[in-house]
């Protein structure tokens, strides 16, 4: 019989920010993960609101001398990124303009990192060797969803992420 690997469920266990600049994708820093300008984006982000579909086009390997055509890897692609964030847009009730700041920061053509830590608790702190996925992005249109069934107000905003982009890759370096 197998050996049981344990499993974790992710809920609460994802933390999504999004930053203006990072210098080295491969290793973001402590200091640039928690600088003034990162908006953490995990609480406003629905349960399935992050969409990237993450794919590599396989290339036919035809060769003369073989019967038989095999392929090889190509290029990496990313396609189809979406985030599902609540957009508190007219609040009502007195509400401060800090209640909309993910979707106030992420407006079209706005260009910078989203970086993503799966598998500790969302509120824990990056710190040096977390791994990390890191996405330079180019934010598109934000879209309003149509009356969402649990009442609240939420958007569907675009993006692209650049091919040269982490997939749980990267490693956090520590503070300056």
């Amino acid at each position: 019989m197998p050996n049981n690997v344990t499993a974790y469920l992710e809920d609460g266990r994802v933390k999504t920010v999004f930053v203006p600049a990072i210098t080295d994708v491969k290793n973001p820093t402590v200091d640039e993960l928690t600088a003034d300008d990162a908006v953490e984006l995990s609480y406003w982000l629905t349960a399935d609101g992050w969409k990237l579909d993450h794919s590599q086009d396989m290339i036919d390997d035809d060769r003369e001398g073989a019967a038989a055509v095999g392929q090889i890897p190509g290029q990496e692609k990313y396609e189809n990124g979406t985030l599902q964030l609540l957009d508190n847009v007219n609040v009502q009730n007195g509400a401060a303009k800090a209640d909309n700041k993910a979707v106030e920061t992420l407006t079209q053509g706005t260009v910078g990192y989203i970086v993503r830590r799966r598998g500790l608790p969302t509120d824990d702190a990056f710190a040096a060797g977390q791994t990390v996925s890191v996405f330079k992005v180019t934010i598109g249109i934000k879209t309003p969803v149509a009356h969402a069934a649990n009442q609240r107000q939420m958007s569907t905003i675009s993006f692209s992420a650049d091919p040269g982009s982490q997939d749980e890759t990267a490693t956090v370096g520590p503070k300056a």
